[in-house]
């Protein structure tokens, strides 16, 4: 299908993106870094950033490069990273596709480079070597278990087809896209795939999906690519506070059901001061992530912005967190109704207490006058 297309320029785009704490300040992260391996401060393309705007910068460094082999091939990589302000570190390994090669061995690549475990071992040992440094910088620095990854294919020349249009009608796109080159694809699924590119102009061509993307850009540019990284990087939290949702209506549901109110202490008080806690720290992020990138008009990058957020199932991440946020917030009306039910009845024995205390010397009183 794909054997005279060749690509002559390129790069594949590996990432890694990990969860590294909580806030991160940016500021002080840029001055720890002030060297010769700071790549300083994110910026899009001028004429871009008009349409595009980042509440907070991100930070990018740049790291030693790698030798990886990959089926019996050494490559070099060249390594980045780029801190985000909300506690996400992302991992870029960038290799480059060896001139000439033809489509379909890029497509036989394309699992092996899904599947390295060289790769993924690289990655978390920048993550770590970054977090040692930059410790200091992150509140609450801990580096969650799961990790997302992604691959880009950034093709800025090729051979065999006119133009993308063409190279998308002629070249396996997804069969690289999907790192597939066992099974033959079915033409649904094919074009499942290929259905939603875009284009900007007629030399372009970004087809994204959930697992990978193929950008074709003869310019080289990087604003399509850093837009789906961007939307990689709020993919992981979505995640992460799912799972940490997950985690704590588990220890909620656990506490009500073998904790019991006692006469010198109430956990109630402790279970619905920490459901009311993760309930407001869950709003502040959905809020920073409206807040980190707005859109102005309809350009392209808020185009590719929506495309990738639709294959990354954002809509389904927020309705779970949302329904895990609606159970919390009624845990924490429950339990503070209960708390509030306990107080009253406190009261209430305080009260019949006092008029006990009141009452009985009175009624001696009585009984002894009534004596006489």
């Amino acid at each position: 299908m794909s054997q005279e297309i060749h690509i002559l320029k390129g790069s594949i785009l590996v990432y890694k993106v990990f969860d590294i704490g909580g806030s991160v300040n940016l500021a002080a992260t840029e001055k720890l870094f002030s060297d010769k391996n700071s790549g300083g401060r994110f910026m899009l393309a001028s004429d871009i950033r008009k349409a595009i705007i980042i509440h907070e910068s991100p930070l990018s460094v740049k790291m030693d490069p790698a030798e990886v082999t990959i089926g019996g091939t050494k490559f070099t990589a060249d390594i980045s990273a780029r801190v985000w302000h909300y506690g996400v570190l992302s991992v870029t390994m960038q290799l480059h596709i060896p001139e000439g090669i033809k489509w379909d061995d890029m497509v036989a690549l394309s699992p092996l480079i899904e599947n390295s475990k060289e790769m993924d071992a690289l990655a978390v040992s920048r993550c770590r070597t970054f977090c040692d440094k930059a410790c200091a910088c992150i509140e609450e620095p801990s580096l969650w278990s799961t990790n997302e990854d992604y691959i880009t294919y950034l093709i800025e020349k090729f051979d065999g087809a006119a133009d993308p249009v063409e190279l998308l009608e002629k070249a396996d796109v997804a069969g690289l896209i999907l790192a597939e080159n066992k099974d033959e694809l079915a033409d649904f699924s094919r074009r499942s795939i290929t259905e939603n590119a875009l284009q900007y102009a007629k030399n372009d061509l970004a087809v994204i999906d959930w697992n990978s993307a193929l950008v074709v850009d003869p310019d080289g540019q990087r604003d399509v690519v850093d837009v789906i990284e961007f939307c990689l990087t709020h993919l992981l939290e979505m995640r992460f506070y799912d799972d940490l949702l997950e985690t704590k209506l588990s220890t909620l549901y656990d506490s009500m059901d073998q904790k019991r109110p006692g006469i010198m202490h109430n956990p109630y008080y402790d279970m619905a001061a920490e459901a009311s806690r993760r309930y407001m720290e869950f709003s502040e992020f959905l809020a920073r992530i409206e807040n980190s990138l707005k859109t102005v008009g309809d350009s392209y990058l808020a185009t590719v912005f929506r495309a990738a957020s639709h294959e990354f199932r954002f809509e389904d991440w927020r309705k779970s967190t949302s329904r895990k946020m609606d159970t919390l917030a009624q845990i924490a009306e429950l339990l503070q109704g209960e708390l509030n039910h306990r107080r009253s009845n406190i009261l209430e024995i305080i009260v019949i207490v006092l008029i006990a205390i009141e009452i009985v010397p009175l009624a001696v009183q009585i009984a002894q006058i009534v004596e006489k």
